[in-house]
């Protein structure tokens, strides 16, 4: 069987994901996994797109082309090193890299494309954006808009039931979408008038940063030389600044911008109030957008079941509370926003397996007639447990990264810790600490004696060394290696304080949820090694996990699961947890974690408490 690709051909960048029998899954295009949405035109004619065309505009901004996607249908050309381009052939660029990588990368062509637009899109954009495809030289590519890609991925998350009505808000870099969807068993229907805003996304909340910085310059920005060869790069640098403070901000309380003006470096500092005033205003117009298309559709929010966040944009913290306050129903946050279009059109490609031919079996013969008798009462669980056991050895299912897959026949378990059937499926995805990076509002933070167990926080792509541990965090995951001359600690912490996740247990009191992580054990531990779960100083319970790590397979992924009811029986208040996650060691370890999560009801299918150590 093969493999279908989505992409999403965003304003400022570009995400892909992949689905075939292995489930569903992001292609990293870049460092950042997603790919900067940019094109570098060379001297020579040589057309880069992404990180290569980034680092080569570095030195030569004049042949860079960003946010050309708003221009799609405008019929003045983009003139690029004197060469005039169509937005749709710089698109087609892209899409040709991120095939030409994904099938490089697979060792061979997707079996079908499904592309991605706007909700808004009338005809007129439809039919240029339908030109990107043939300019890429792709045919079996199939277009559908953003919000049926971003439900059509969260309905694999959290299933949406036959008729349930949600609204979808998806504010990408360039764009705001809109559009209230209907879930069918066989997929969405689209109700009422989609709307949005076509210049509205992450860019133009750059831009308010910007201008704001030069208010706080007296225009100094604005006042530049724009024949002196350093400006562009003086604005470049500042804009890039700008663009990383927004993301800071949605986990910082406040920036240090760094702005280098021709004879001095300013530092600015912002605060995330000051910056949530910048954006309020444009918000404010996202949320009457949303009322309006829910008017479209007959409706009122008080008959939607949530309104679903798509879009990288929608991560900034304002967002979800505007839409909450405004609307008065959950806000449901995919488990991967800034993936979410990308995943839910790889869903759609998916090839679909043949349909196996039905044996033919002729009807059993008749029972002879006999007299009836009750089964005895001791025999009757018997039977419904070889009933069940039975099915189970008839069709497994993965859940590998909280995609369930059906999978024929059951296969060879990896340990007491393997998903390979129902009993160990979770009921939903629960509580994502980190994937491809740590979620809002945890942090990644390793601790070590020698800094007096201060910890010290690793964004996603950094890199931090302690004498006795370093961990770096990527979108490969959270890549821990202890050296064996101490102990030290790595864990996930909401410094905002603690959290009720009392839910995660089960709701009869037996606690049946686990903690879920998969782990690739580049070595094994050389020392005890211990897990523990935080709920504010002095609050804390810590359970060995030694045998847990050592059982596993090395250099292959694979699951863990602990029970809850491990911690709580070892201390831990559920009801107020900060650090959900810790791990710690004083010998020589060195692993990477990620999809790390609390999931209720997976408990079932985890290592018993007396059997970790």
């Amino acid at each position: 069987m093969g493999y279908g690709l989505g992409v999403d051909l965003g304003t400022t960048f570009t995400a892909a994901a992949v689905s075939g029998d292995f489930g569903t899954r992001v292609v990293p295009l870049g460092r950042d996994v997603v790919a900067p949405s940019t094109v570098f035109i060379g001297a020579d004619g040589t057309v880069l797109t992404g990180d290569a065309a980034e680092a080569a505009g570095a030195a030569d901004p004049l042949r860079v082309s960003r946010g050309h996607k708003r221009r799609l249908g405008d019929p003045t050309l983009l003139v690029i090193g004197g060469v005039a381009y169509s937005p749709a052939a710089l698109l087609a660029a892209q899409l040709r890299d991120v095939v030409a990588l994904v099938t490089a990368l697979h060792g061979g062509p997707p079996d079908a494309v499904v592309l991605t637009c706007p909700a808004i899109w009338g005809p007129y954009r439809r039919e240029h954006f339908d030109e990107v495809p043939r300019l890429a030289g792709l045919d079996n590519v199939h277009i559908i808009t953003e919000p049926e890609a971003a439900a059509t991925h969260y309905s694999t998350e959290r299933r949406l039931g036959n008729g349930e009505l949600v609204a979808v808000y998806d504010l990408g870099g360039g764009t705001f979408d809109t559009t209230i969807l209907r879930a069918h068993h066989n997929g969405t229907e689209i109700l009422g008038t989609p709307e949005g805003i076509e210049r509205m996304g992450g860019i133009d909340f750059d831009e308010a940063l910007l201008t704001h910085l030069d208010t706080r310059l007296d225009g100094a920005l604005t006042t530049l030389d724009p024949t002196d060869p350093t400006t562009t790069t003086t604005l470049t640098t500042t804009r890039t600044a700008c663009i990383k403070a927004k993301e800071d901000l949605s986990l910082e309380p406040d920036v240090t911008i760094h702005i280098p003006l021709p004879h001095t470096t300013h530092h600015i500092t912002i605060t995330r109030t000051e910056f949530n005033d910048m954006i309020r205003p444009s918000l404010s117009l996202t949320t009457a957008a949303l009322q309006r298309t829910i008017h479209s559709a007959g409706l009122r929010p008080g008959d939607l079941a949530g309104v679903l966040l798509a879009g990288g944009s929608s991560r900034i913290p304002l967002v979800p509370q505007m839409v909450s306050d405004t609307f008065g129903k959950p806000v449901r946050v995919s488990l991967h926003p800034k993936f979410t279009v990308a995943l839910g059109a790889a869903t759609t490609a998916r090839p679909k397996p043949a349909a196996a031919p039905v044996p033919f079996l002729p009807p059993p013969p008749p029972p002879a007639p006999g007299p009836r008798r009750r089964l005895p009462r001791w025999l009757v669980p018997a039977l419904v447990a070889t009933v069940l056991v039975g099915a189970t050895a008839l069709v497994g299912w993965s859940f590998r990264n909280d995609e369930p897959t059906a999978q024929g026949g059951t296969g060879p378990a990896e340990g007491p810790s393997a998903a390979s059937s129902p009993a160990a499926a979770p009921r939903e995805p629960g509580l994502v600490l980190f994937e491809d990076g740590a979620v809002a509002p945890y942090q990644s933070t390793v601790g070590s004696p020698q800094g007096d167990w201060v910890g010290t926080r690793v964004g996603v792509g950094g890199e931090v060394t302690h004498p006795t541990v370093s961990v770096t965090s990527s979108a490969a995951g959270l890549r821990a290696t202890w050296n064996g001359s101490g102990p030290g600690q790595v864990y996930l912490q909401d410094p905002a304080g603690g959290s009720d996740l009392r839910r995660f247990l089960d709701g009869d009191g037996d606690g049946d949820g686990a903690l879920v992580l998969d782990v690739v054990v580049r070595t094994h531990p050389t020392g005890p090694v211990s897990l523990a779960a935080h709920c504010g100083f002095p609050c804390s319970a810590e359970i060995p996990a030694t045998s847990a790590f050592r059982r596993l397979p090395v250099d292959r992924e694979a699951e863990v699961r602990v029970p809850l009811s491990c911690f709580t029986a070892a201390g831990l208040d559920a009801g107020k947890v900060d650090t959900p996650f810790l791990i710690a060691t004083g010998g020589a370890f060195d692993a990477t974690f990620t999809g790390i999560r609390w999931v209720p009801g997976a408990g079932a299918g985890a290592i018993p408490c007396e059997e970790l150590g």
